[in-house]
């Protein structure tokens, strides 16, 4: 009989460890699928400055 218990808890164990892992790889999964997303474009307009010739941004 102990063996019986002992290979209870071993699947036991087994079952919570494999849901463990499963849910952190769900949470990776999400991780990555946020961080490699398409950046959102900046867009900085810019006027050239007639004395100097330099682009500036117009907000200056």
């Amino acid at each position: 009989m102990p063996p019986l218990v002992g290979l209870a808890l071993l699947g036991a164990g087994a079952y919570v460890a494999g849901k463990f892992i499963k849910r952190e790889m769900l949470r990776v999964g999400e991780y990555l699928k946020t961080a490699n997303a398409e950046p959102k474009p900046i867009e900085i307009r810019l006027e050239r400055d007639p004395v100097t010739g330099v682009y500036r941004d117009r907000q200056r």
